[in-house]
């Protein structure tokens, strides 16, 4: 109970297990309403009606408070005017001034109210009750408690219009006891009150933008009407607001954004500056703009979103990709209707070569992902942009966008537009175009205040603003305690002091002169609060879990941000600096972290790199149940990276071959994959299992042919296709369920082509048929890769040597095997000349692709495929980069194990020892949690629960495993208990309290679904550095 008014009314809290919700709720309005950059005036209600729902500040416990409106007590002056209001989470009632109540967000809103009014039942009072007729009562109020406002004259008195309105006034219902009817109504009562106006949002991601010139400032001048965004694109609201009018108006734009990289967040204002600028005039034919893109796959992206958008009747744009092949540019016409054409840097180059008269009246030209463009073909980018120059004579517009900013894109703002506006939303990229300069510190958990110190200059040169960023209250105690006894000043704010924050930013805001260090020391949810954003150095103490969490951090120095575009610099101010200080509980984001530093001029410390080098290998090993990659077998290397999923090493077990290594065979190609890659069979005079196989699959089924009654994945069954039995696998579950003309994915097994087939044509497949080796044979053209650093094959070519290669025979000579794949060279279709004991070779497939002009030779294929099975190492991986050399690669796989050995050491106390991660699986019921992990017969096992943490360790076959689970809810510690079960450990946790989990882990993977039980996850994040956890390139942290 909080109050008793009395037996009929009793003002209570209910104890739920929402408490955490409320203790949320006071957190976020603190920081709103606090929130030293917010502006009060919309905030403030244009009149205070009794029953209204606000928000006011009280002084008694230091925080802001829901509460309703129970009276008003007008002054003589409007800000002498007075509320009383009653606070609905803590049952007190108090008397404000008018000017100390704000508006209550919606937000705040969602949470029920705490406070809940009672009355006690089956009770009445024994005291005597009177029936007073209001008409005969008088009450005698002494003027001066009506001076001192203590109570008032009565309406019947006054002749009821002084007084009218003072009584307190009931809302139409209980809004304690009925909270849904009260949220549905916006906070108002029934009675006709206005309903509250929101002022403008002030949450959202921090924006970058770079001052412009009065005559191209976006916010001055609005769009085209006929610029709006595509309906099936939602990219930043941010980003268009500001890039789509000056790009519409035909001004040089540089865009970073997330979404920059898709097509419909340049096209929409790219196309109506053309539409409403017609090209002038002229004798000259050809396009008008031109948009690059970094390969074949983004061109046609490019030209099938023009298709969409209707842009053909107008502009008539076309896409053009050359190769290599001789007199390919002098044979292409470009129609003399088109304005718009869609290549790639390799083939523009090439046209302009060819035909430079025809980009005469050449005056826009767009560079999709600008940052690929610069790394794949950075001399061609040069001389594209050279010749565009003299083509407009500096007055065409250019237009990058682009996710990531690149050095390159230094000298394209400063050397090759006028007057440019740069949008950046991205404050991690835009810290990278202010020349932030990034440092980083390697500490144990336990040692990282001493770090701390070490990484802070306490004597600078400049006045230097400190700003240190923590992630618990706990922490910035701490961290403030050791702070405290250097020689700056040091300032602390928190959720906890939320009533401090003015001073503490007061202090802040002073000018610092040379010498001095001022130090604040923070949470990230005060940053934004705050409002800090002249801070010269972040340092981040503790560790941020996200890229946009680490970009918000770096925000706070954008007073300091270097703007390229100023004519003027000020060499004598020191750039802003990020000191980022990482531990072993940060294993996983070193890799992340590593390749966002990599894109800063800093220096990279060795400890770091053999640190990240080992996560590297570490997850590679994670990975040893996957196929070797396809790219790798292709050309040697993989250009995806980390964010492949299939494995880049050598396996003796799963990559022995029976297959010959050495000879010449007659080989039938049956299904082309891609130019360089097919799938077939080897044709033996000797033992042709294949036709063995179809003679027996025709005889029994000629005998009984029992249809599938169920579908397993993975299974084998029958298929009659074309008078002909095949063995399929089915390769997934089909997407809808239910019907016997449902689509199945399957492999035919013994041609190793991919379809879809109705259920109804399954039929069951005998024991004796499935045990059969599979006939199919994956067959690789060596020496041979796609031109202009292309990480796949074109369609063109693949359609090319399909009609060429598939259901033909062809002799081809052994160079290696790697389990079921063979690879050729050469492979030749040979035709035998009826009567006559000779033959022709109708073609070379390796020549076939040459000769297509999108192939070249790539004649270190085979030595990179023997040095990775020789080392057994991991295979190189590119970026994206055009290929390196043979002794190139070699000479990194010798410098990853020295890397590694490095890492191992480089932890104490046997913390670097290499410990491998098991795969986790779980499901809940309403009062325990079941976890499996997937390890058979382990050995050494250990198994400590702890209250929100269970940590696994044991060994298998001399390696170690440990499972460090940092639990989204609470266990009993002594209930909970693990045994071996089918030669596996499994967990089993008792919760407490009996509530559904969400989630197994606090931080939620991407794979996890929050109702979905016996789902894979991999174990906390929270662990040392041989987490096999770890992050793909694409979606991890920094990328």
């Amino acid at each position: 109970p909080l109050e008793v008014e009395s037996p009929w009314c009793l003002w209570g809290r209910v104890r739920l297990d929402s408490e955490g919700h409320h203790e949320d709720l006071q957190v976020r309005l603190n920081l709103h309403y606090h929130d030293v950059t917010l502006d009060t005036t919309p905030l403030k209600p244009c009149s205070i009606l009794e029953g209204q729902v606000c928000v006011l500040y009280w002084s008694m416990v230091r925080c802001w408070c829901r509460a309703t409106v129970e009276s008003v007590v007008e002054g003589p002056v409007s800000m002498t005017t007075q509320v009383r209001c009653f606070l609905v989470d803590h049952g007190e009632r108090v008397v404000v001034m008018s000017d100390q109540i704000c508006i209550l967000e919606p937000e705040f809103l969602l949470v029920p109210f705490q406070a809940r009014r009672y009355r006690l039942a089956g009770v009445r009072p024994t005291t005597l009750r009177l029936s007073i007729s209001p008409c005969c009562s008088q009450i005698c109020v002494n003027d001066d408690l009506v001076a001192k406002r203590f109570g008032y004259y009565c309406g019947e008195e006054l002749g009821g219009s002084e007084g009218e309105g003072q009584t307190p006034a009931m809302l139409a219902w209980d809004i304690f006891s009925d909270t849904d009817r009260f949220l549905a109504s916006n906070g108002c009562s029934i009675g006709g009150y206005c309903t509250l106006t929101s002022p403008p949002p002030h949450t959202g991601p921090p924006t970058v933008s770079i001052p412009l010139t009065p005559s191209t400032t976006p916010s001055t001048h609005p769009g085209p009407p006929t610029v709006s965004p595509h309906p099936t694109h939602t990219p930043s609201p941010v980003c268009e607001c500001y890039s789509w009018p000056a790009v519409a108006r035909g001004c040089d734009a540089l865009i970073i954004s997330p979404r920059a990289d898709h097509p419909l967040s340049y096209l929409p204002p790219l196309l109506t500056n053309l539409l409403l600028s017609p090209p002038s005039p002229s004798t000259h034919s050809g396009p008008i703009a031109v948009i690059l893109c970094p390969g074949w796959e983004k061109a046609q992206t490019v030209a099938e979103i023009l298709d969409e958008l209707q842009a053909s009747h107008t502009f008539h744009p076309i896409t053009v990709l050359l190769g290599v092949a001789k007199d390919e540019a002098k044979t292409v016409k470009i129609p003399k209707n088109c304005l718009l054409l869609v290549t790639t840097p390799f083939s523009l180059l090439r046209l302009i070569s060819c035909h430079c008269f025809l980009f005469l009246r050449l005056s826009h030209l767009i560079l999709d992902q600008a940052d690929l463009l610069y790394t794949l073909a950075p001399e061609q980018m040069s001389s594209i942009l050279q010749h565009f120059q003299k083509v407009s004579s500096g007055g065409g517009q250019v237009l990058a966008v682009s996710r990531h900013w690149s050095d390159h894109m230094e000298g394209l703002l400063t050397n090759h537009m006028s007057a440019p506006c740069v949008v950046i939303t991205l404050p991690e990229e835009a810290a990278l175009y202010a020349g932030v300069h990034q440092r980083t510190l390697l500490a144990l958990e336990t040692n990282r205040a001493s770090m701390l110190l070490e990484g802070l200059d306490l004597s600078p040169e400049h006045g230097q603003k400190t700003l240190i960023i923590t992630n618990t209250v706990e922490e910035v105690e701490q961290v403030f305690r050791v702070v405290k006894t250097t020689s700056a000043l040091c300032l602390k704010a928190h959720q906890a002091s939320t009533d401090l924050f003015e001073a503490s930013i007061e202090q802040w805001r002073k000018d610092v002169g040379p010498g001095t260090q001022v130090i604040l020391v923070t949470t990230d949810v005060c940053v934004r609060a705050l409002g800090v954003r002249d801070a010269t150095c972040v340092v981040h103490y503790g560790f941020p879990t996200s890229r946009r969490l680490f970009g918000r951090r770096l925000f706070s120095m954008a007073a300091n941000f270097r703007n390229l575009l100023e004519q003027v610099t000020h060499q004598e101010t020191p750039a802003p600096q990020s000191l980022l200080i990482i531990s072993e509980r940060n294993a996983r984001h070193v890799p992340g972290v590593l390749r966002y530093l990599e894109r800063t001029p800093a220096l990279l410390p060795p400890e770091l790199l053999s640190f990240a080098q080992g996560v590297l290998l570490a997850h590679e090993q994670s990975r040893a149940g996957r196929p070797l990659c396809i790219a790798l077998k292709s050309f040697g290397l993989c250009s995806r990276g980390s964010s492949c999923p299939d494995r880049h090493q050598f396996d003796p077990q799963q990559d022995r071959s029976l297959l010959p290594a050495s000879g010449v065979l007659t080989v039938l190609p049956l299904c082309v994959k891609t130019a360089s890659v097919f799938c077939g069979r080897i044709l033996s005079q000797s033992d042709d299992g294949f036709e063995k196989l179809s003679v027996a699959m025709a005889t029994y089924y000629s005998e009984e042919s029992a249809d599938a009654k169920e579908l397993v994945v993975g299974g084998l069954y029958g298929l009659k296709q074309d008078q002909c039995y095949h063995r399929v696998r089915v390769l997934c579950e089909p997407q809808q369920r239910g019907g016997p003309f449902l689509g199945v994915p399957v492999c035919l097994v013994d041609e190793g082509r991919e379809q879809e087939v109705r259920f109804h044509q399954l039929r069951q497949l005998p024991a004796h048929l499935q045990l059969l080796p599979e006939q199919a044979v994956e067959m690789v053209v060596c020496g041979v890769r796609p031109t202009d650093s292309e990480p796949s094959w074109n369609p063109e070519v693949t359609r090319v040597i399909s009609q060429q290669v598939r259901g033909h025979q062809h002799q081809a000579r052994v160079v290696f095997s790697l389990g079921n794949t063979v690879f050729l060279d050469p492979m030749v279709k040979v035709r035998w000349i009826p009567g006559v004991k000779t033959c022709i070779n109708d073609h070379d497939v390796r020549r076939l692709i040459l000769d297509t002009g999108k192939g070249t030779s790539n004649p270190e294929h085979l030595a990179l495929l023997k040095d990775l099975c020789q080392g057994g190492g991991a295979a190189p991986q590119g970026g994206g980069a055009p290929p390196q050399s043979d002794t190139d690669q070699i000479s990194k796989r010798n410098a990853v194990q020295n890397i590694y050995s490095s890492y191992l050491s480089f932890w104490p106390d046997g913390i670097g020892c290499v410990r491998l991660h098991p795969q986790v699986r779980w499901y809940e019921t309403a009062d325990r949690v079941v976890v499996t992990l997937k390890l058979t017969d382990p050995e050494q096992q250990t198994c400590d629960f702890y209250p929100d943490r269970v940590v696994y360790s044991g060994s298998v076959g001399g390696r170690w495993f440990r499972a460090d689970l940092a639990l989204s809810g609470t266990v009993a510690p002594d209930a909970c208990s693990w045994t071996l079960r089918g030669r596996q450990p499994v967990l089993l946790l008792l919760k407490e309290p009996a509530t559904r989990w969400n989630q197994l882990l606090t931080h939620k993977e991407e794979k996890e679904d929050a109702t979905h039980r016996g789902m894979e996850i991999p174990p906390s994040k929270a662990c040392i550095p041989g987490d096999t956890g770890y992050i793909p390139e694409d979606t991890g942290l920094y990328t």
